[in-house]
């Protein structure tokens, strides 16, 4: 298990502008970097790609770290109050209200929900002739 990060690493680290403190053996990220991440995450990204495309080098991250990035921010988002930012967590930056969307919003949402609903449909019917294929 790595315990701490080099010099270089931490340089690296705070130069990027999705880190607001880096320091040997902990990295403290912007609001902003954690709205992106969940967005990036909810939408099916992996935890890796997105570290890298915020500028990370994801071979600075362990697996544990990285399953407790994703466990903290799923907490602070779930929590409703917002993600936070820094030691004493007062900064928060408000996670996006149903009341923030249009109706044409909407109505988009629910004609793709429509059109994933029929695709999985489809998806299951490929699947159940296939096996039914092999059974023979």
């Amino acid at each position: 298990m790595k315990e701490k990060y080099t010099k270089k690493e931490l340089k690296e680290l705070n130069a990027n502008p999705y880190t607001l403190k880096a320091t040997k053996n902990q990295i403290l990220h912007t609001a902003e970097f954690k709205q992106i991440f969940w967005t990036k995450y909810q939408a099916g990204e992996t935890p890796r790609k997105i570290l890298t495309d915020l500028g990370y080098n994801p071979k600075m991250f362990e697996q544990k770290r990285i399953d407790s990035l994703v466990q903290r921010i799923k907490k602070q988002a779930l929590s409703g109050k917002g993600f936070s930012e820094g030691y004493k967590r007062a900064k928060r930056v408000k996670i996006v209200s149903n009341e923030e969307f249009t109706p044409e919003s909407f109505a988009q949402m629910q004609h793709e929900i429509l059109y994933l609903k029929q695709e999985i449909e489809f998806l299951k019917k490929i699947s159940k002739e296939a096996n039914t294929k092999r059974r023979k």
